[in-house]
C-alpha cells in the first residue's frame, strides 16, 4: 500500500536494480528459531549442493559472499541478536553487500542466480510494516516501533509526576492544578519526542497506550495530522511483559490490515469493470509492469512462488508497491490471483 515504509521500500527497489544485471548474486533466507548452529548447518549443506554446479570464477565469488555472510552471522550474535530470521545478498559484481534482519521466520533459501529474491523479504514487509507505538503512564513514556513479532525501543523517559495528596500546606485545588500542569508539559514532550521518531521512520499508524488520564492529556497534545494515524487506544500497565502487548495488538493490526486489502481490492474490481486503471491476471500484470505502467501490483500468496519473484522483482525495479493478499481470498483468486492498479493507460487500450 502506499503507506509502505520508505526504508524498506527503498531497500527492494535497490535490490530489484542489481538483478537487471548479468552477474552471479547470492540471496540467503535464514531461519533462526533453532538457533545459530542449525542455521550455519543449512548454509554448509547448501554449498556443498551448489559449489559442484559453479565454473572456477563463479565458485571463488560464491565463496567471497559466503565470507562476507559469516561475518555478517559474526556481527549479529555480537549484538546478541537471536532471531527469528535474517536475509542477507551479496553481488561482489556491483560491490553490494547487504544484510538484514527479519521479524518473521522465513523458510529457509540459499540461492545463486542472475536476479535477486526478494519475494520473501518482500512479503515481510507489506504484512509487517512498522506501527509507531506510544506508551505512557504517571511516571514513564515510551516510544516504540512494532513490526510483527519485533518490537524495538526507541526512547524511554521518565517523570515524577506527584499524586494526589496534600504536600507542605498546598489546598487540594491548588495542588491538583500543579499536577494538571506537570500532566500537561510530560505529555507535550513526549508528542515532541515520538513525532521526530515517528516523522524520520515514515509511522502511518499508530498505538496509544497506558493509563485513560494519560491517554487523554497526551491525545490532547498531538497535532490533528498525527490523531487521524491513531489506530486504537489500549489501557496498559507499562509494567506488564512486551509479548503480552504484542498479544493483544496482533488482532487489531491483522484486522487494520485485512480492511485496508479489501478496499484495495473493491478499487481493482472497479478499476476493472469500467476498463480503467486496472489490470489483472499474470500475463496482463506482467505487460503492464514491463511497461511501467503499475502504480499498486496485488498479489494472492497462492500464486506460485516463480511467477509471485518474477512479478514483485518487476514491481520493485520501477517503484510500484506491492500488497500481498491471503491466499483464502477468492476474489483475486478469480481474477488470476494477480492484479495491479495502473499509474496511466495506454492510448491503444
Amino acid at each position: 500500500m502506499h503507506d509502505s515504509n520508505e526504508i524498506t521500500d527503498g531497500l527492494l527497489r535497490e535490490l530489484a536494480k542489481l538483478s537487471q544485471n548479468e552477474r552471479m548474486i547470492l540471496s540467503i533466507y535464514l531461519n533462526l528459531d533453532d538457533g545459530w548452529d542449525r542455521a550455519k548447518h543449512f548454509i554448509r549443506q547448501e554449498a556443498k549442493r551448489i559449489v559442484p554446479l559453479l565454473n572456477p570464477r563463479e565458485k571463488e565469488y560464491f565463496e567471497t559472499s559466503v565470507s562476507f555472510l559469516h561475518d555478517f552471522i559474526r556481527e549479529e550474535k555480537e549484538k546478541k541478536f537471536t532471531g527469528p530470521g535474517l536475509a542477507f545478498f551479496a553481488d561482489l559484481g556491483a560491490d553490494y553487500v547487504k544484510g538484514v534482519e527479519l521479524t518473521m521466520p522465513p523458510d529457509p533459501l540459499l540461492a545463486v542466480d542472475r536476479e535477486v529474491v526478494i519475494h520473501p523479504l518482500a512479503l515481510q514487509f507489506d504484512e509487517y510494516e512498522a506501527i509507531g507505538v506510544i506508551m505512557i503512564d504517571a511516571h514513564c513514556a515510551r516510544v516504540l516501533l512494532v513490526a510483527g513479532r519485533v518490537l524495538d525501543d526507541m526512547d524511554e523517559f521518565c517523570r515524577n509526576i506527584h499524586h494526589l495528596s496534600k504536600a507542605g500546606g498546598w489546598s487540594q485545588m491548588r495542588y491538583q492544578r500543579r499536577r494538571l500542569k506537570q500532566v500537561k508539559r510530560f505529555a507535550k514532550d513526549v508528542v515532541e519526542k515520538a513525532s521526530a521518531i515517528f516523522n524520520e521512520k515514515d509511522v502511518k499508524r499508530i498505538i496509544i497506550a497506558g493509563r485513560d488520564r494519560m491517554i487523554t492529556a497526551l491525545e490532547n497534545e498531538l497535532g490533528q495530522n498525527w490523531r487521524d494515524k491513531v489506530t486504537t487506544k489500549i489501557r496498559w500497565d507499562l509494567d506488564a511483559a512486551d509479548k503480552d502487548f504484542l498479544k493483544k495488538i496482533k488482532p487489531i493490526m491483522e484486522g487494520i490490515e485485512r480492511g485496508e486489502e479489501k478496499e484495495l481490492l473493491q478499487k481493482l474490481v472497479t478499476e476493472v469493470r469500467i476498463g480503467g486503471l486496472g489490470v489483472t491476471g499474470v500475463a496482463e500484470t506482467r505487460d503492464a509492469l514491463k511497461r511501467a505502467q503499475v502504480d499498486t501490483l496485488i498479489v494472492s500468496r497462492s500464486l506460485p512462488f516463480s511467477e509471485s519473484e518474477e512479478l514483485t522483482s518487476l514491481a520493485k525495479s520501477t517503484g510500484a508497491y506491492v500488497e500481498f493478499v491471503p491466499k483464502e481470498d477468492k476474489v483475486l483468486i478469480g481474477l488470476g490471483g494477480v492484479g495491479a492498479l495502473l499509474r496511466y493507460k495506454m492510448k491503444n487500450r
